[in-house]
């Protein structure tokens, strides 16, 4: 049994991360059918067109349900929204454009109207 190097073992981890990364953002791409709507009844458009966009985009890593304080993974984006203090429209704009840490930029795939839209709905989800 051959036994691989802390760089080797870096390397692989890193590729198969990468790998889920990747497939996770194609299959992001696709089209899915019967995302959940927002559950505190909002009808405004924007709402609507985040809640597709979110569960279109952004669910493959951002997958906490509301409630859940794991420490493990990405941030949930339900509880980010409504701590105290809260991350600004701003800031959330910034990072979704920019990207931050392992998440990839998303200024050349989103609109800022889709941009803007996520935000709304992550700030009407109840938790």
């Amino acid at each position: 049994m051959r036994i691989l190097s802390f760089k080797a073992r870096r390397r692989l981890v890193l590729s198969w991360f990468m790998a889920l990364l990747f497939s996770t953002m194609l299959l992001g791409t696709a089209e899915l059918r019967g995302a959940p709507a927002p559950s505190d009844g909002s009808s405004s458009p924007a709402v609507k067109q985040g809640n597709d966009i979110f569960h279109k985009r952004c669910i493959s890593c951002h997958n906490k349900q509301p409630g859940d304080t794991s420490p493990f993974g990405p941030p949930n984006l339900y509880e980010v929204f409504h701590q105290q203090p809260s991350l600004t429209s701003k800031q959330a704009e910034t990072i979704i454009v920019q990207g931050k840490g392992l998440m990839p930029a998303f200024g050349g795939i989103l609109s800022k109207s889709d941009i803007r839209s996520v935000i709304a709905y992550l700030r009407t989800k109840p938790l």
